[in-house]
Parts: structure tokens; sequence; C-alpha cells
């Protein structure tokens, strides 16, 4: 749950403030949550892994489209 809402976050602020470039910070993200996942919970690829890898990085492209509707229009004051 805790990765979830740090993706969505983080998607929300890159959309946001961001690029579309700034999508691949989300794969090192990904990698070290599950990592994590692997170390403390001992997950494998019939635990959940890959739904999870797929959760994730969903999770934040959602939030990084959410934060790209925020961004003010050209020409807006």
């Amino acid at each position: 749950m805790k990765g979830l809402l740090l993706n969505a976050l983080l998607g929300l602020c890159l959309g946001r403030f961001g690029s579309v470039w700034w999508l691949l910070v989300f794969l090192p993200v990904v990698a070290a949550e599950l990592a994590y996942g692997v170390y403390v919970y001992h997950l494998g690829l019939h635990a959940g892994f890959i739904r999870r890898a797929v959760t994730l990085l969903v999770c934040g492209q959602f939030g990084f489209l959410l934060g790209a509707l925020l961004r003010p229009m050209r020409g807006e004051t």
C-alpha cells in the first residue's frame, strides 16, 4: 500500500512539473520496491511478483497522467 501511494504521489509531482521523459524515473523506483519485497517478504514469481510490479507501474503512470492534466493551459494566468 505504501508503494502505491509513493508511486501515485511521485507520478503526480512528475506529471505536474516534469516532462514525459521523467517517466523513466519509475523504473528504478519500482525495481527498488520489488527488491525490498523480495528481501523482506521473500516474494517469488509465483507469489504475485509480476502482478505487484505491474500494479506499481500502472499506479505511477496514472498519477503522472493526472499531474499532466493539472498543468495550467498556455496563455492562462
